[in-house]
Parts: structure tokens; sequence; C-alpha cells
């Protein structure tokens, strides 16, 4: 749902608690973590310079309710590249799936440039990157406005694993849309360690009530379909302003709603992000609803309350 025309090296916002790494072969989870995009603030957007300031107030709100963060991007010119950094000194306890921006001008045939730098932070801050995400909603079932081929992805994620120091410490995964998922995810599975998938019971039109289990049915059927890999959750959540789209009707108490049955029903789920933790007003290039998907408002107070505890299970609960 993030992949916009803009070049987004975006990231990811909140985190989740869950597992830590329990060996340098096990994938982290099963968690509940939280998508990231910094351009929260007044004017911002991608290829906008965020301060160090500002990334590390974002973090510290963050790891008060998570540990598990995806980002969606690592471009200089936003420094997004500077966030594991920062994080790693100030917040070791976080743990990032960091993010690549993939569209046809960046790639491994193109401009590398987004891959060397995500497989140097990879190489430097393996404590705090769990995992590379090579892509997001990159291909031509997505919104991408410039897709690149499955040939081209799995030739991405090949040069990102080839370039790896800490093999089966760092994974290598994409962000697949849900049609992606379901048209290619098989020519990709023998390539990623993880099948992460976006699923937005809002977007299949679904009213609140319905979302969750259109949510957990999904994941069921795919975690079916992929058998034998995990399959993680890249993105869910629900607008809390925008047109209605169909039964799906976006408000404050939806979306409280709807992030309350995903923590409630995390043992039906795998490793699951939410989109995401900031309003973002500049995602108004993609509909009504793109500056309305935080948990947070574009000013960092929250939207309604709730609460993430460790369980015995280290999964996260709101009340």
């Amino acid at each position: 749902m993030r992949a916009v025309t803009t070049i987004r090296s975006g990231l990811a916002t909140l985190v989740g608690l869950a597992l830590l790494l329990t060996s340098s072969a096990a994938l982290a989870g099963p968690f509940i973590g939280i998508d990231y995009g910094p351009f929260h603030e007044a004017g911002q957007h991608p290829s906008v310079p965020v301060p160090d300031s500002q990334f590390l107030a974002d973090l510290t709100l963050i790891s008060q309710k998570f540990t598990y963060i995806k980002t969606y991007g690592d471009d200089a010119d936003s420094r997004l590249d500077q966030v594991v950094p920062l994080a790693s000194t100030n917040f070791p306890r976080l743990k990032f799936y960091q993010g690549i921006f993939e569209n046809s001008d960046h790639n491994s045939s193109a401009n590398t440039e987004y891959l060397d730098t995500a497989i140097n932070l990879a190489n430097t801050y393996p404590k705090s990157i769990v995992a590379l995400v090579v892509g997001n909603e990159c291909l031509n079932t997505d919104s991408n406005s410039k897709p690149i081929t499955v040939a081209q992805l799995i030739a991405d994620l090949q040069y990102v694993r080839s370039r790896l120091k800490n093999k089966g410490i760092v994974q290598v995964t994409t962000g697949l849309g849900y049609q992606a998922a379901v048209t290619y995810g098989a020519q990709l599975k023998p390539y990623v360690d993880s099948m992460m998938i976006n699923i937005y019971p809002f977007y299949g039109k679904v009213p609140v009530s319905g979302a969750i289990a259109n949510l957990t049915g999904a994941y069921s059927m795919f975690n079916k379909q992929f058998n034998g890999k995990q399959v993680i959750i890249g993105e869910t959540g629900w607008p809390s302003a925008g047109a209605a789209n169909g039964a799906a009707i976006p408000s404050v108490a939806n979306e409280q709603t709807f992030t309350k049955a995903i923590f409630q029903n995390a043992n039906k789920l795998g490793s699951t992000f939410i989109f995401d933790e900031f309003d973002e007003p500049w995602l108004s290039v993609q509909n009504s609803w793109g500056p309305h998907w935080g948990l947070y408002n574009s000013n960092s107070t929250p939207k309604f309350p709730f609460s993430v505890t460790k369980s015995s299970n280290s999964r996260a609960r709101s009340e």
C-alpha cells in the first residue's frame, strides 16, 4: 500500500513486542510490530531531510510500546540511512526490518545505491537489523508506477543475500501486496526467508465488524499456501478518516476497534506489522485515506489509548 510514484524510500514505523532472536538461524517472531514512516511533520515528504532530533523523538515514542519496527527505505537525501545507527546507540533493544525502496530506476540492474546502503547497514549493525526487506509492493500487481519484473526482484534478493556478512542472522525478504502474493508468491518463495504480505480488510471493503476474521482467514490461507515458509503480515491497519470504501468506513473508533482486535487475536496470526505509527500528511498523494493510517496523529499524540505488554508467549496485548 505504501509504494507510490514518488521515490519513497521511506521508512516504516512501529515495531512490536516479540521474541528476540534466539539463535542465528531463527527468524524473529511471532510478534506484533509497527511500520514507521518519519514524514509526519509539516511540509515533510520523501527527499526532505529529517533531523536526528525527530528520529530520536519518534524512536523514543515507539520504544515505549514496541520492539520491532519495519521501515521503507534508506536514502541519504531524507537521512533515512541514519535511523538504524541512531537506534543502535540509543535504543539497542529495537529490532529492524530494514526496508529498501525498489522500482525500475532503483534495482541491481539500474542503480544499486539503496541496495548497497542497506547491505552496509546490515553488515555494520547485525544486532539491530533482523531482516532486509527488498522492495515493498514493487511488482506490476501493485500501485507502483514503475514496477520491476519478478525476475528482477529475484536478482535483487540474490544480490543482497550474496553480500551479507551475517548470513543466517540477518534475513532477506520482500514486501508483497496481496495480489502479488497470490500471483507471484510461488516463484519468490525459494528466494526469501519469509513470505511478507500486506493484507488490508479495509481495501477488501469489509466492514470493521468482519475485519479481523478477514485478516486471520487470509493469514491462514497464505500460511497453507506457503507451507514451510514463515508468513509475516507486513502491513495491516485501518484509516481514521477519508471516504467510505464500500462497507469499510474510516473513523477513529473503527481504527481503534481493528487495532484492538489485532492484539486480541494475536494467537491466530503470525508476526504482524501494523501500518502505521504516525499519520503522514504527504500520503494524500495516494488517496483520501493515505494521511490517516497512524496510531498517532502527525503531532505525535495518540488517537486512542492503548497499552502493550509482554505476555507469556511474548506477544503483544492491547487493553
